[in-house]
């Protein structure tokens, strides 16, 4: 669809890396979630994954969606959190336009920080 896979760790190879002070994650599809632990498992479709940030309850189980987007042919965010997000410093505040992750974006949920990194072009 446009994005690639690439070797992000030798033997690994995914869209994206997110990485956080508690966690990394590996991107592997094309649709993932960023939020806190439900109790029940999350229903995702076969395009959709789930990356649990923290338990807080000020985050949303579904804080944030990130799609990509073969027609812009890049990476959006959108905040689906009451209590909103920031990108690069940037306020994101839920049914806001899309946001555009860039490589090495920071992303900021209540207190819990972390960058989307994307592979180096080769």
């Amino acid at each position: 669809p446009g994005v690639r896979m690439a070797k992000l760790q030798p033997e690994r190879e995914a869209y994206a890396k997110l990485i956080g002070e508690k966690f990394q994650y590996f991107v592997e599809k094309t649709r993932f979630i960023l939020g806190r632990k439900a109790k029940k498992e999350h229903k995702l479709g076969p395009d959709e994954e789930f990356f649990c940030i923290s338990e807080q309850k000020n985050i949303s189980r579904k804080h944030a969606i990130v799609t990509w987007d073969p027609k812009e042919k890049g990476w959006y965010l959108e905040c689906r959190g009451k209590n909103g997000l920031f990108v690069n410093g940037n306020m994101v505040k839920p049914d806001e336009k899309k946001t555009r992750l860039l490589d090495k974006a920071q992303i900021k949920i209540s207190d819990v920080t972390l960058y989307f990194l994307l592979p180096m072009r080769s």
